[in-house]
């Protein structure tokens, strides 16, 4: 028996907090019963519904994204908005996005339908470490990298950069491990700073490497592991 937002997530439908909404909204039905919070179910014997659908165990699989600008990280459009499932052409397995990125920042975005793994990328406690090129709108001072080291406070919550390099003029490597929603964005503009162009490079220590803008292939289980190692490319302070 497991919990009910537990089979959802790995049956890959959404997320597993998204599964927990589900549940409050009175969507899921267990042999013909509304679910509850906190309710079991045997995913190999019990009928569970999503929505009026019926849900069936998949074969895990994980996905690595070029996101593109344009696009949202979500599985249905809001608003007219193209969303990254439209890109996903000739997947048949059915997967979400791993968190989210802006609609005009770009790069690495996992999908999955591996309700475990998502939630261990997302978790605080695991403080997987996301790395971003940043293209502000001026150059960062001596001041601003002790900032950044020492923590910016966001709605009560203290957000500290694990490494910061200049890449060129206005042009940085952030690595950050707080999973805030658009945190980089908020940090920098909590200091004064307009992020101009926003590039998610790395997850852990799974890089986006050569892989095309608007492409995706599927990750061998050997890679998905990079994504909770320590082998990140070192960084230096440089003003």
């Amino acid at each position: 028996m497991e919990r009910i937002q537990k089979i959802i997530s790995e049956a890959g439908i959404c997320s597993r907090r998204r599964a927990e909404e589900f549940i409050k909204e009175g969507k899921v039905l267990v042999n013909g019963r509304t679910a509850n919070i906190g309710d079991k179910a045997n995913p190999e014997k019990d009928e569970i519904k999503v929505d009026g659908e019926l849900i069936k165990l998949q074969r895990k699989v994980y996905i690595m994204l070029n996101k593109p600008e344009g696009y949202v990280s979500t599985t249905k459009s809001q608003f007219g908005q193209k969303t990254v499932m439209e890109i996903l052409k000739g997947l048949k397995e059915r997967v979400y996005p791993v968190g989210r990125l802006d609609v005009d920042t770009e790069g690495l975005l996992l999908l999955t339908n591996d309700g475990k793994f998502a939630n261990n990328i997302m978790h605080p406690k695991y403080k997987v470490k996301k790395t971003y090129f940043v293209v502000l709108d001026r150059e960062l001072s001596r001041e601003n990298y002790k900032q950044l080291k020492n923590g910016v406070e966001i709605d009560g919550k203290v957000i500290m950069a694990d490494s910061i390099e200049r890449m060129g003029k206005r042009r940085y490597r952030l690595v950050i491990h707080e999973g805030m929603k658009r945190v980089v964005k908020r940090l920098f503009s909590q200091m004064g700073f307009r992020v101009r162009y926003l590039l998610r490079e790395k997850i852990g220590g799974l890089s986006l490497g050569k892989l095309p803008k608007g492409k995706w292939r599927k990750l061998p289980k050997k890679e998905t592991e990079l994504i909770f190692s320590d082998d990140l490319l070192s960084s230096s302070e440089k003003s």
